[in-house]
């Protein structure tokens, strides 16, 4: 902890803390970029991974179930599924899924208002970007949050009203910023491509150089440098050079090194920061290192949601329970993410598992119309009972 000279006793702030102010709601990187979430999602691999990362999950189905006679059953009657289709008068459940995946992604912390009526029913959920509250544990061990929004959300709140999904933690009840804790591979990545933008613009782009004769003067150079000006940038790259007075036009024989070092620099820090994410990288269309994680796209998509999505999908339901579910209700509901689609194999193969399902006594027709999104048929909910099998301790009448 660092003291700050803040009067009242109040909490002393952190280092990040200090920084962050410093440098405008961001972090100074060591390559002299600022990280922060705007400048963030300027860089191409982290927008794609937050914006893979968000609308991924932000398609999902979501249910509520309800513990009854110790069976899961659909919960349709539930208050949390109407507002979670219509948290507000702007939004809809996609939008109010993809604003808390992109915010916990980037600062950590994802956060709603809770606007609720005289009965303490939530009846509107209200978005508040992720670095405009800050969660602050009192003394006392009640959280309060301090919330300072753009949108007239302003002052100290409860949980009571605000809605918050954090990333994972090391306190507990403040999610970690992975634009704060990256920021030296996102700020690389960033001055790689300003790096490369101004090379571009800037820099003599040429596949050809220039053999001069001896004893040229001073204002003969001058000239030719006055005149490969107009060869400099990428709109006039690829233009065949007027020579005179002896000169004459080579041609370089491949890649040089240095283009060879900031392709493998931007490729590098593409593969850091899609593992910082979790996103594999077929899903940032880079198919060139081959993957531990076994072959085909079925197998790699079935990964993807075991190792990175699931993970998500846990914190985030089990966060839907929290806020939205009554006290004394939340042992008896549970929220479920569908990731079917993930899973399911071709047609072939899904009409192949369908069939075993069925024969082994699994799954009932319906049940696998109703995972292909078709409507069920009459007669479709009974189960098939092998004939091989029968029930322990029954014997068979002749």
């Amino acid at each position: 902890m660092f003291l700050t000279g803040k009067p009242g006793g109040e909490k002393a702030r952190t280092f990040d803390e200090i920084i962050e102010m410093l440098d405008g709601n961001g972090y100074r990187s060591a390559s002299g970029a600022v990280v922060n979430s705007t400048s963030s999602m300027r860089q191409a691999t982290v927008w794609a991974c937050v914006r893979i990362l968000s609308e991924i999950i932000a398609q999902l189905p979501v249910s509520v179930q309800r513990k009854e006679d110790g069976q899961w059953i659909e919960a349709e009657d539930h208050d949390a599924l109407e507002l979670l289709a219509q948290p507000n008068d702007w939004m809809s459940q996609h939008d109010l899924m993809s604003h808390l995946v992109f915010w916990s992604e980037l600062v950590g912390d994802s956060y709603f208002f809770k606007n609720s009526n005289s009965r303490g029913k939530v009846t509107r959920l209200l978005p508040i970007r992720g670095d405009e509250c800050t969660p602050d544990m009192k003394a006392d061990w009640n959280l309060l949050y301090e919330c300072s929004s753009g949108d007239g959300i302003n002052g100290e709140f409860g949980p009571d009203k605000i809605f918050h999904l954090r990333n994972f933690s090391n306190n507990g009840y403040k999610g970690l910023s992975t634009i704060g804790n990256m920021r030296e591979g996102i700020g690389l990545a960033l001055k790689l491509e300003e790096h490369g933008a101004k090379q571009f613009s800037k820099g003599l782009i040429s596949s050809h150089w220039i053999e001069a004769p001896l004893g040229m003067d001073e204002a003969s150079k001058l000239a030719i440098k006055n005149a490969l000006r107009s060869y400099e940038g990428g709109e006039d790259s690829g233009k065949t050079m007027l020579l005179s007075g002896g000169m004459k036009l080579n041609e370089m024989g491949g890649m040089t090194a240095a283009d060879a070092q900031y392709l493998e620099s931007r490729r590098f820090q593409k593969q850091d920061i899609a593992s910082i994410f979790g996103v594999p990288l077929f899903l940032l269309n880079d198919t060139e290192k081959s993957t531990t994680w076994g072959t085909g796209l079925e197998q790699l998509s079935r990964s993807f949601v075991r190792f990175s999505l699931n993970p998500r999908l846990n914190r985030l339901s089990q966060t839907l329970n929290r806020e939205l579910t009554p006290k004394g209700e939340a042992l008896k509901t549970r929220f479920v993410f569908d990731t079917d689609n993930f899973t399911l194999g071709e047609f072939k193969e899904r009409m192949d598992g369908y069939r075993s399902g069925i024969e082994s006594g699994v799954l009932n027709p319906n049940e696998c119309r109703d995972i292909e999104g078709r409507s069920p048929r009459e007669g479709g909910d009974e189960f098939r009972i092998p004939m091989n099998t029968a029930q322990e301790g029954k014997q068979n009448e002749d």
